[in-house]
């Protein structure tokens, strides 16, 4: 294959080459499109799904803790205590608290107030070593809004505190200790109250089962109260805000209002923006016979108002975030790759195959052709060599005899000396045709004619093979 033909053989194959790889390009870019649609459709079903089991996970929760409130309340051991306290009433209820404090691990503390709001019995968790406070440092809770909400309920309804943070001697504790309380007030079979039963639930025991539900999501876990402050945020230094007055900004609707718009007016969803796909639902824990509060951060501050069953809300909500897309994106594609890179370059085999193959035809073309040709000079050639022949070959010898009969030098010697050297010109020419073995052309006039000088077989020539005249 000549340069002519290599760069014909190129050109083709970038002709045959490139829309095919557009056309494949177009085709891989829809497939890709849908599997994107498929997997981001995959991921939300799944986030649905996770949701869903947060919320269960919670309610499970919720409803573990107040059926331990239910049985201490209802404890034959309270009973004594509220009908004769004494010291061995007192030791009594004691082990009790801390049978169920070391049994289950969920509780700060574990208390008994009297119908003021004093500390009869309290046990503190105490790192897995359950202690009980002695008498000399208990204290009177009786200005705290978890007492007052709780002690002016009815017999057999819960309290439920606001989800926060535990404060000690009007202080946020520290490290950050989140807490719910569950209260109920304890009757003597008359009905008379003598005080509650409070249970500081550890926040942390919650907040710890919703992250393990969620470790299989792909999304980031929020968990939100009913105002946009976050209890579990995307970021630590966001959560509870609410409970520190130069934090108390920081919230879902003043860091993104349009989000938080969408999650506050649903019950549940799931949107995409710009921040990514937000999932979200509404969680309500309390049952009918339970209730809340708005809660106070202020130690001897009264609850401002009390939140029915419906009214207690959070929100939980998983983040898949613009940047988690991107990636999974992009995982989807590289997985892709090598077999795209298979494709390309199967295409440009193909494509090259197609080219070389066109490329040898059309050389086969013009090889036959140029034999066709040929033959066709051949033939030519051969009826002119035998029909120049023979009157040649007159011509030749009436010249020698006509050189015979004059004088050298004579004028008619030199014209019959001249006919004689044409004669033998032209044998030679009739040899040269005779010995021609390829086609070769050169231009005369406005077109081209066989180049005889060039189309004969040189080797034939210098051996100076005779052609035959006859």
């Amino acid at each position: 294959m000549d340069k002519r033909d290599y760069i014909s053989n190129i050109k083709f194959f970038f002709l045959i080459f490139i829309p095919l790889t557009l056309f494949f390009g177009c085709i891989t870019g829809l497939f890709l499109y849908q599997e994107v649609n498929k997997q981001t459709s995959l991921l939300q079903s799944n986030e649905m799904q996770t949701i869903e089991k947060l919320s269960r996970v919670a309610n499970e929760n919720i409803r573990s803790v107040v059926s331990d409130l239910f049985l201490l309340s209802a404890d034959p051991a309270m009973y004594r205590m509220i009908a004769d306290e004494n010291v061995a009433t007192r030791q009594e209820l004691a082990r009790l608290f801390k049978k169920l404090s070391r049994r289950t691990g969920l509780y700060d503390q574990i208390r008994f107030l009297d119908a003021i709001g004093v500390e009869r019995v309290r046990i503190n968790y105490n790192q897995g070593l359950p202690v009980q406070v002695p008498v000399g440092r208990l204290q009177n809770k009786g200005k705290r809004y978890y007492f007052q909400d709780t002690f002016k309920l009815e017999p057999g309804r819960i309290f439920v505190s606001p989800f926060d943070l535990n404060v000690e001697q009007g202080k946020v504790e520290v490290p950050l200790k989140p807490m719910i309380r569950f209260g109920t007030p304890v009757i003597d079979p008359k009905g008379v109250k003598h005080g509650i039963v409070l249970l500081n639930y550890f926040g942390k025991e919650l907040l710890a089962n919703l992250e393990q539900a969620a470790s299989e999501s792909a999304g980031k876990l929020m968990l939100l109260n009913d105002r946009g402050y976050w209890l579990k945020g995307l970021d630590k230094n966001d959560e509870w805000g609410f409970m520190f007055s130069h934090r108390n900004n920081l919230t879902l609707a003043q860091r993104h209002p349009e989000t938080w718009k969408i999650i506050s007016a649903g019950e549940e969803g799931q949107f995409r923006n710009d921040q990514g796909i937000y999932t979200f639902t509404t969680l309500r824990p309390l049952d009918r016979n339970m209730q809340s509060s708005i809660g106070s951060a202020a130690a001897d501050q009264a609850s401002a108002a009390a939140l029915s069953n419906r009214e207690f809300a959070w929100k939980i909500v998983n983040l898949v975030t613009s940047h988690t897309l991107q990636k999974r994106m992009g995982a989807i594609l590289y997985g892709w790759l090598p077999y795209l890179g298979l494709a390309v370059a199967f295409l440009a085999i193909v494509s090259w195959a197609i080219s070389l193959t066109s490329t040898l035809r059309k050389q086969t073309q013009a090889e036959r052709l140029h034999r066709e040709r040929l033959q066709g000079v051949l033939e030519m050639a051969g009826a002119v060599c035998h029909e120049i022949n023979q009157p040649l070959m007159s011509i030749s010898g009436y010249s020698e005899l006509l050189l015979l009969d004059t004088e050298p030098g004579s004028p008619a010697g030199d014209k019959a000396e001249k006919i004689k050297s044409q004669a033998d010109r032209m044998g030679i020419i009739t040899k040269k045709l005779m010995r021609i073995t390829k086609y070769e052309t050169k231009g005369y006039l406005k077109g081209n004619i066989v180049d005889i000088d060039k189309a004969v077989d040189d080797v034939g020539a210098r051996m100076g093979k005779p052609a035959p005249l006859g």
